[in-house]
C-alpha cells in the first residue's frame, strides 16, 4: 500500500499547517463571508470582528496540538494517503466542536446545539478544504526541495507484512540485511554500537526499498550498505567476502553475481 512521502512528518510542514489554515480561514471569512458567516458571527451585536478572531484562535490552537502529536508519532506510525486524510478530517472534526462550543455560549443558549454544530462543521469542511488541498499539492509537487537530502541522512522505514511500522533507521547506519527464513535481520549503528533488529519479511518485499535508498544486494540473502565495506578479498576456498568497518568488522559473503557491481561502487 502507497504511503504518504516522508514531507509530510517534517517539523516545519506542521508549522505550515499550524499557521496557513486558520490565517486562510480568516482571510477568506475576512473577504468573503460566504455561507451566512456575517449574520452567524455578528449575532445582532456587532461582534463579527471579535468572535472571528476567536475561531482563528481555535482553529490555531486545535492544530497546535494535533499538529505536534502528529510530529511526535513519526517514528511510529507510516500512514496511506486515505490514513492522513482521515487524520485531517478529524482536525477539523475537534475544530467544529470547539467552535459550536464557543458560538453556543455566545448565543447563550438560544440556537440548540446541534443547529450550530451542523452550521460550524459545514462551514469548516468547505472553507479550511482549501488550505489543506493547497498545503498537500504544493508538499507534493515540490517533495524535491522539502524532502531530506538524499544519501546519508536519509531515512528508511521498515514496515512488517501488514504495513505496520517497525523501525526507523538512518540509511548510513545500515550495516547489512541478512535474510533467515521467513524473516530478515537489520544490522545497523546505533551511537557506534551495532544493532540487530528481526523483522517478519523477505528479501524480495524489501528489495525496491533498499535498492533506492542506495543499499546493494551481494548475495541472494544479503543486502549490503556498500559505504561500510572496507575491503573485498577472495578466500583461499574461494569465496568472496566484504569485510565492514562496523566495530566487530563483520565479514559477509558475496556472490561472483554480484561482485562485479559491488565493487565498482568501492
Amino acid at each position: 500500500m502507497a504511503k504518504i512521502s516522508d514531507v509530510f512528518y517534517r517539523f516545519n510542514v506542521q508549522w505550515l499547517h499550524i499557521l496557513m489554515i486558520p490565517f486562510t480561514f480568516a482571510v477568506i471569512v475576512l473577504v468573503y463571508r460566504p455561507f451566512d458567516l456575517d449574520d452567524f458571527l455578528n449575532m445582532n451585536r456587532g461582534l463579527y470582528a471579535f468572535n472571528l478572531t476567536m475561531i482563528t484562535c481555535i482553529i490555531l490552537v486545535v492544530l497546535l496540538i494535533t499538529r505536534l502529536i502528529f510530529y511526535a508519532l513519526r517514528g511510529k506510525m507510516s500512514l496511506s494517503p486515505g490514513w492522513y486524510v482521515f487524520w485531517c478530517c478529524i482536525e477539523v472534526v475537534i475544530i467544529a466542536h470547539f467552535m459550536t462550543l464557543y458560538m453556543w455560549l455566545m448565543l447563550q443558549h438560544t440556537v440548540p446545539y446541534l443547529e450550530v454544530l451542523g452550521h460550524s462543521f459545514y462551514c469548516l469542511t468547505l472553507i479550511l478544504l482549501l488550505p489543506y488541498t493547497i498545503i498537500s499539492l504544493v508538499l507534493q509537487m515540490n517533495e524535491k526541495r522539502f524532502a531530506p537530502e538524499r544519501g546519508e541522512n536519509q531515512r528508511i522505514r521498515f514496515c512488517d507484512e501488514n504495513g505496520n511500522l517497525k523501525l526507523l533507521v538512518h540509511a548510513s547506519n545500515v550495516l547489512y540485511i541478512a535474510a533467515e527464513e521467513n524473516y530478515i535481520k537489520i544490522f545497523y549503528l546505533e551511537k557506534e554500537k551495532v544493532m540487530t533488529y528481526v523483522l517478519r519479511s523477505t528479501m524480495k518485499s524489501i528489495e525496491k526499498l533498499c535498492l533506492s535508498k542506495g543499499l546493494v544486494r551481494c548475495h541472494r540473502s544479503f543486502f549490503i550498505n556498500s559505504k561500510h565495506v572496507r575491503s573485498l578479498r577472495k578466500e583461499k576456498e574461494g569465496y568472496i567476502i566484504a569485510e565492514l568497518d562496523s566495530p566487530d568488522k563483520q565479514h559477509i559473503p558475496v556472490s561472483a553475481t554480484y561482485y562485479d557491481s559491488l565493487a565498482a561502487m568501492l
